[in-house]
């Protein structure tokens, strides 16, 4: 298969997802799964899952948009076409990823951390990140199931270890109890 990425799970990052489209050229809006969007600007091309493996696609155009940026990939001329882009994620090969800065971390770093509390107590596993402007929120799964949300900075977050696989949290006082959602749970 000329052109295609090696299959491996683990060989690409997800750096980006797509929102919606914008203008009638066929730009889109995404996500960008970086402390900073002007990185989109550094990239050639990004990269599809398919069935087949990671398509590439160039990148024809970068613009900043506050949090997210606008993307014109090649082959994707028309709204249309844009269209079917809407909810895809785009990757980059791992190795071609930059360390995060020194006390910040990638998404895919926190995907899977085991979550506890100062005292070792496991409060769940990691499995998003909501990016939203300014605060990220992380999704836990709860070990008693349902879903905790908990802001990414650092009074709570106060320990991230990717490479040992956990991460220590100072909740205020309730704010797991607040969030958390279980099965037919509110």
């Amino acid at each position: 298969m000329a052109g295609r990425g090696a299959a491996e799970p683990d060989a690409y990052i997800p750096i980006a997802q797509v929102d919606r489209v914008r203008g009638l050229r066929g730009e889109v809006i995404v996500t960008v799964h970086a402390d900073d969007p002007g990185r989109m600007a550094r990239l050639e091309r990004v990269f599809i899952k398919e069935a087949e493996g990671y398509r590439p696609v160039a990148i024809e155009g970068v613009k900043r948009l506050r949090e997210r940026a606008v993307l014109k990939l090649s082959g994707f001329g028309s709204v249309e076409e844009a269209r079917g882009l809407v909810g895809a994620v785009l990757f980059i090969p791992r190795d071609a990823s930059t360390p995060a800065p020194e006390g910040r971390y990638y998404a895919y770093q926190l995907l899977g951390l085991s979550a506890r509390l100062k005292d070792g107590t496991v409060v769940g596993t990691v499995r998003d990140l909501l990016v939203q402007g300014a605060q990220s929120l992380l999704v836990i799964e709860g070990v008693s199931g349902g879903e905790i949300l908990v802001p990414f900075v650092r009074s709570i977050c106060v320990a991230c270890e990717p490479e040992e696989g956990w991460l220590t949290l100072d909740p205020p006082a309730g704010l797991l109890d607040l969030n958390l959602k279980g099965p037919g749970g509110s």
